[in-house]
Order: structure tokens, then C-alpha cells, then sequence
């Protein structure tokens, strides 16, 4: 595959990820997947291939009829889309040729959306498809039409109150998204607990601090609607009101609507106050005064309106601009940074004296937050960059010729105290990088829940290991297939209640999410004890697909794994929860991106088990440097189980194929690393006369055939930018001598040498 084709493929993983994501109504991600749509079709990677660009135009058009409610937004339609998305993947697998069958089947996928499109369109054969920005204006949706629509032009659009001080919102920001998701995992907790005090008064003090610095800097939306849950919060703290469903599940709808607003305030500071929006809170706050009051009602559904002169929250979904109601506040001025931590403060004391809320706990509380610090994202990764860079230049010293040749012991002394405060500093550094994957892990919680309501199952999610650190790089990037994956789980894994009564299960299922480490790995696991894959029926899905022949002899655990082949995929029904016609390719891609691999295992009846594994940081690795000829490799010292001289009477071939060696009486292949990457001038052409170092990867063992051992470093890997994806090569890094070595990925390795 080219370049241009790697970025283009790229693009389109992302997609696939993006649309498995998607749920009805939720059109923030949607409008992700826009944006991906966007940057497909005006890249000129893509103009290089006309018809994936013409192809990637009819599917954008069609998604913005969804967003401007001209299509149904369903989950029927996103799986066609996902359909439609595979056949541009297979389109760039081709190099950019697109049979008629493909054409077609794009063509059906869009059809069956709603949006036609004729074959030739996209082959050349006629106009291209016009893009949907040159389509007519499609009028406003009911919510909008019904309110006024406002004269003035954007440019009379006066700059938000709340944007007078841009350093205290910024640090708003950052809080309220962490308020907002320990009161999520809280609300989860308490409904297991719901008679649990100290977990309501932890909930209701996130809701407090939030209320009162959202005020302050004269954020009204917000303001008003965390008060008035901060209200409800002490009736039901006070005992006047019981904790219950209803409360539990308007307080997540709250929380779901505050980050909503948060990150619509982020997008402000970012792009500018033309993308502001006002949320409409008035069901919100009218359900919230019937909970107070003790009465029912309907789930609450949030609508968020554009204010006058605002960009609307889609790029491609135009609306006219709205008039809303004015809310009388004080005038707002701004402050020293001081004064927001000053007017929480005296909030919280004021709370305190009327609802009588210990002062033990809002000290203590104080004190834990007063221990840390935030550093910005861009300066702890220069910082570990930096730190990467003296051990490189360290180490180029210390190996210089001349400084080698001096016998000076003070020298020798100071470079050894040199190399422990460097040490130190590496592992400091890279503590930096680790967090907690329990932010990850929390998230799951809600999704299983609200997934269990969706699907009508009953589901509990158990987590272990949730303080098993991770690099920071990787927290955000994994939490998309897990995601998918635990979609899968609950709703083709887990079977309904009734179905599990009658082979004997608990109605309940159980989903286990683990995390742990070995050796130099992050190994996540999810487990559920549903009714596992069918074996049989991947079998013919595989057959039919041609991915196999119908006599090829495949145990069960080859089979199963079959399922992360692009668009394999043996659901027979469609849902609002998984089953885009994407397939579990994606996950795949994104875990091999991190360096990591993913596969499953399953017992029929008793439920299947997701393993993935990840290197603990994707900046430094430990290994064992090696030459072949005149080159350098890095093997990761954690798949190393020996390196040797072989005896001769321990080597075999097979008609001079196929060598093996007997190790500890087992036989194991040997793989010469000249003839897999090319090297000329190699010292030996004899595996007795080399060394072999024994590696293990995924169960896998196999023998290096190498030059020479050079000794063990821990070595900064370094991205080798187009050259990243060479099969066999996980990265590079800067040696003592100054030459550069690649470091080996072994499950790459042994891929290209069984080709």
C-alpha cells in the first residue's frame, strides 16, 4: 500500500471507529464523523483517487440530511453508513479500484439510507455528486421554528460575559469536567447503596462547587441548573425526599447536560464566542421541582438552542439565529485568580452554616487537593522528551573515545553519580506519564448500566485492578474499543433473562473488566459469561467470505479470531447498540496502533473473553541490542528467554527448509534477521557458527539468528514517521555510538518470516 493510500485508510479507520460510537440522537459525534467525512473528501490524498472522493462526497451529503433531520436518524441508517464506509476501505485495499460490485453495494447502502445516488455518479460516467453545502437550505427543525428568530448579524453578536477572564475559565474547565465524573461514578455507586450518606454528601459537594463558581463567573445556565439539583440533593440529604430511581436518573441527565455546556464553554475558548450556545434547562428544572414535590414524570430530554448570532453546533447544519430570554444577573467583574478560590471558599462556608455539612470533610478535602498540581499536557511531554534526550547524550559521552581512554577514578566516580541522578530522573519522568486507567474503567460503569436499560438484559459490570497505571498517551486512545467491545459483550454476549433461566444461569449476567500487569505489558481483559461465539457459523461466514477454503483444518481459537478480518461480522440482527456492518477490524487497528495486541477467547454456552495487550509506556523500552552486519536491532528484553551457541547436533532441517533447533526438548524455528530485513555483509551464514537469542511472543517461540550481543540499555523510542509501519519494526532510537537502531516488533518479525 502507498503512502497516500495509508493516510487515506487511516482516515477511514477512524470513521469506522467514530460510526460504531454513534447512538441515535446523540449528533456530537455524528458531527465527529462529519468532520472526518470533511477532511476525506478535501484531502488531496483522496483527490489523487476520484472515485473514493466522489464516494466519500455522496456519503458526507447523506449524513448531513441526518443531521438536518431530512433522514431518519436511526440505527439502521448508521449501519448502512458503516457499510458504506467498508466499501471505501475496500476500495483503498484495492489501490483505489472500485468494481461494479463494490459501486453497487455503496450505492445500496446510501439508498437504503435515503439519500440516491447512481452508479455512474460515482464510476465518472456522469456529474459528480453535488456536494451537500451547494444543496438547498432545509427548513429549521420544529424546536427551532418555533422560537423567534432574531435580526441581529453576527458581527452585532456582543462578546459573553464570561469570557472577560480566559485564565479563570480555563481552570473551570478542567475542574468541572473532573467534578462532573466523580459525581457520575458516585451516582453509580449510590444506587447500589441508596441509603449511603457520605456518598450523597459526596455527590452534593461537587454540585455545590460547581454552582457556586459557575455563578461567580457569571455562567447562569449552569448556575441555575446546578442549584437547582444542589437543592433537590439536600432534600434528599435531609431526609424530606428518598433517593430512588427517578433522583438517580435525573441527576445523570443533569450531569450528562453540565458537560455538555462545559465543553460547548471549551469549544468557546477555542474557536471563539461565535460557537457559543445556550442550553435550554426548563425541563430540567421543571422535573426537578416535581421530584422535590413528589411527583412522576417522563424521562427528561435535553434541546440545546443556538443564542443569538451563535454558530450553529454542526458545521454543516445551518440555522437561523435564535432570541433567548434574558435572565437578569449581576453585572459581572472580573478578578484576580485568587478571588474564584476566595468565592468558593465562602460559598462552601455558607453552605456549611445553613445545611449544617461537617467542616472535617471540607478541610480534608481541601488538603488533598492542595497536595497536587496541573501541568499542562504540552510541558510534561517536552519534559519527558528532554529527559530522553540527556540519556541519549549521556550515554554518547560516556562511550566517546576520548573520554573512554582517560583513567581518571574522580571521572569515573562523577560519571557513575551521573548515570544514578539521570536514572532517577527517567523514572520520575515516566511516573509523570502513568495514570490510573480507573478513569477509563468509571466510564464503563454508566455505559453497562444505560446498556442494560437499552437492551432489556440485566448486567452488572465488576471491575478489577482499576489503579493499574498506564501512559497517559494511551488512556484516551483505548477507551474507544473497549467501549465497542463492551458493547458487544452486553448485547450479543449476554443473553436475556429468560434465556438464561432456561439453561440454568443467573438472570443476571456478569461482565468482568480487568486490568493488570506482566511483565512489561498492560493486559485489559473483558469477560462475560453469556453464550460465546459460535465456532461453525464464523466457519461459514469465513468460507463464504473466501477468507478460508472449506477443507482448511483450523482449531476453534483460529476460527474465533477470525472476527477481527475486515467487515467480519456474524450478527443477524441490527441494534442501536452495536452491529455497524464495521466489524471488529477496528479495535484491531486501534490496539495495534499502541503497540498492542487483541484476541479472544471463547468457551460455547459459558461466555467468551477479550484479551488486549499493551506496553506500559510508548516512550522507553528495555532491550537487548544485537548486531546483524553492519546494522543494530533492539530486542524488547521482556520476550527474551535465552541467547546461546548452537549445537550442532541440535540443529535440523527439512529438505534445507524449515530449520529448527532443539531447545530444552522442544523445536524451534530459526529466523535469520539478514534475510528478513535485507542485510548485506552479515558475519555468519551458519546458524552454529552465530548466536540465536530464544524469544516467546504470544506463545509463540523463536529463535533470532544474530551476529553479535552488544549489551542491555533501556533506549528512548523515537516515531520513524512514514517508515512506521515496516512489518517487523516497532521504532527506533539513538544508540550510545550515535548510529541509529531499530527496535524489533517480534510479532511482526515472525508474521514476515512465515510468508
Amino acid at each position: 500500500m502507498t503512502e497516500t493510500g495509508k493516510a487515506v485508510s487511516e482516515l477511514l479507520d477512524n470513521m469506522a471507529m467514530k460510526i460504531l460510537m454513534v447512538e441515535p440522537g446523540d449528533l456530537s459525534v455524528v458531527g465527529d464523523l462529519l468532520d472526518l467525512g470533511e477532511q476525506l473528501v478535501t484531502s488531496t490524498d483522496a483527490a489523487n483517487t476520484p472515485v473514493l472522493q466522489r464516494m466519500g462526497t455522496a456519503f458526507r451529503a447523506a449524513l448531513e440530511k441526518i443531521i438536518m433531520a431530512e433522514l431518519p436518524d436511526s440505527a439502521e441508517n448508521y449501519e448502512q453508513l458503516g457499510r458504506c464506509i467498508a466499501q471505501m476501505q475496500e476500495v483503498v485495499r484495492k489501490e483505489g479500484v472500485a468494481d461494479d460490485s463494490a459501486l453497487a453495494s455503496f450505492v445500496g447502502g446510501l439508498g437504503a439510507v435515503g439519500y440516491p445516488v447512481a452508479v455512474g455518479e460515482l464510476a465518472g460516467e456522469g456529474d459528480n455528486p453535488a456536494p451537500a453545502k451547494a444543496a438547498p437550505s432545509p427548513s429549521p427543525s420544529p424546536a427551532l421554528a418555533a422560537a423567534p428568530v432574531a435580526a441581529p448579524s453576527l458581527g452585532a453578536t456582543p462578546l459573553p460575559d464570561f469570557l472577560q477572564d480566559k485564565d479563570l475559565l480555563s481552570g473551570f474547565i478542567d475542574e468541572a469536567f473532573e467534578h462532573l465524573e466523580s459525581i457520575e461514578v458516585n451516582v453509580l455507586e449510590l444506587e447500589q447503596t441508596p441509603g449511603d450518606l457520605e456518598i450523597i454528601n459526596n455527590i452534593f459537594r461537587p454540585f455545590h462547587t460547581i454552582k457556586g463558581v459557575s455563578g461567580f463567573l457569571n455562567l447562569k445556565t449552569i448556575n441555575k441548573l446546578a442549584h437547582a439539583t444542589e437543592n433537590l440533593l439536600d432534600d434528599v440529604r435531609n431526609g424530606k425526599r428518598a433517593m430512588d430511581s427517578d433522583v438517580i436518573d435525573i441527576v445523570l441527565s443533569v450531569g450528562d447536560c453540565l458537560k455538555e455546556m462545559v465543553q460547548n464553554i471549551k469549544e468557546v475558548l477555542e474557536r471563539g464566542p461565535e460557537c457559543y450556545q445556550e442550553a435550554d434547562i426548563s425541563a430540567f428544572v421543571a422535573r426537578i421541582k416535581q421530584l422535590q414535590e413528589g411527583e412522576g414524570g417522563a424521562p427528561i430530554e435535553v434541546k440545546v438552542k443556538p443564542v443569538v448570532g451563535a454558530a450553529p453546533a454542526v458545521p454543516a447544519a445551518p440555522a437561523a439565529p435564535v432570541a433567548v430570554e434574558e435572565v437578569a444577573v449581576p453585572a459581572f467583574r472580573p478578578a484576580a485568580r485568587p478571588a474564584v478560590a476566595a468565592a468558593a471558599a465562602e460559598a462552601e462556608e455558607e453552605e456549611v452554616g445553613q445545611r449544617g455539612a461537617t467542616a472535617d470533610k471540607g478541610g480534608g478535602q481541601r488538603k488533598r487537593l492542595g497536595s497536587s498540581i496541573k501541568v499542562d499536557v504540552e510541558k510534561l511531554d517536552a519534559l519527558v522528551n528532554a529527559v530522553g534526550e540527556l540519556v541519549i547524550m549521556q550515554s554518547l559521552v560516556r562511550q566517546n573515545p576520548l573520554v573512554s581512554r582517560l583513567a581518571d577514578p574522580k571521572l569515573a566516580k562523577d560519571f557513575s553519580q551521573l548515570s544514578r541522578i539521570t536514572s532517577e530522573l527517567q523514572r520520575t519522568a515516566m511516573a509523570m506519564r502513568m495514570v490510573p486507567i480507573r478513569q477509563t474503567f468509571d466510564k464503563m460503569i454508566r455505559l453497562v448500566r444505560d446498556l442494560s436499560k437499552k437492551t432489556g438484559k440485566k448486567a452488572d459490570l465488576i471491575m478489577e485492578g482499576a489503579e493499574t497505571e498506564i501512559d497517559r498517551n494511551m488512556v484516551d486512545s483505548i477507551y474507544d474499543p473497549l467501549v465497542h467491545m463492551m458493547r458487544n459483550s452486553v448485547d450479543h454476549g449476554i443473553q436475556t433473562p429468560e434465556e438464561r433461566s432456561k439453561v440454568g444461569k443467573s438472570p443476571t449476567g456478569a461482565v468482568h473488566l480487568r486490568a493488570y500487569q506482566k511483565g512489561g505489558n498492560m493486559v485489559i481483559e473483558i469477560e462475560d459469561d453469556g453464550e460465546g461465539l459460535n465456532s461453525q457459523k464464523i466457519k461459514q461466514k469465513a468460507v463464504s467470505r473466501g477468507i478460508i477454503q472449506p477443507g482448511d483444518s483450523l482449531s476453534d481459537h483460529e476460527l474465533n479470531n477470525l472476527i477481527f478480518m475486515p467487515g467480519f461480522s456474524t450478527a443477524e440482527k441490527i441494534t442501536d447498540v452495536s452491529g455497524r456492518g464495521v466489524g471488529m477490524d477496528v479495535v484491531k487497528k486501534a490496539v495495534e496502533k499502541l503497540r498492542g495486541k487483541v484476541e479472544v477467547q471463547s468457551q460455547p454456552g459459558k461466555g467468551c473473553l477479550f484479551v488486549i495487550r499493551l506496553p506500559l509506556t510508548l516512550a522507553i523500552i528495555d532491550g537487548i541490542i544485537v548486531r546483524v552486519g553492519s546494522e543494530r536491532y533492539i530486542i524488547p528484553t521482556i520476550a527474551i528467554q535465552e541467547s546461546m551457541k548452537p549445537d550442532r547436533k541440535k540443529y535440523n532441517t527439512v529438505h534445507n527448509r524449515g530449520e529448527t533447533l532443539l531447545v530444552r526438548g522442544e523445536l524451534i524455528p530459526i529466523i535469520r534477521l539478514y534475510q528478513v530485513f535485507g542485510v548485506e555483509g552479515t558475519t555468519y551464514t551458519d546458524p552454529c557458527d552465530a548466536i540465536v537469542v530464544v524469544v516467546e511472543n504470544e506463545g509463540r517461540k523463536r529463535a533470532l539468528m544474530v551476529d553479535e550481543l552488544l549489551g542491555k540499555e533501556e533506549v528512548v523510542i523515537k516515531n520513524l514517521g512514514g517508515m512506521q509501519d515496516v512489518p517487523g519494526v516497532a521504532g527506533g532510537t539513538i544508540l550510545g555510538d550515535g548510529r541509529v537502531g531499530l527496535i524489533l516488533d517480534l510479532a511482526g518479525v515472525i508474521s514476515s518470516s512465515a510468508e
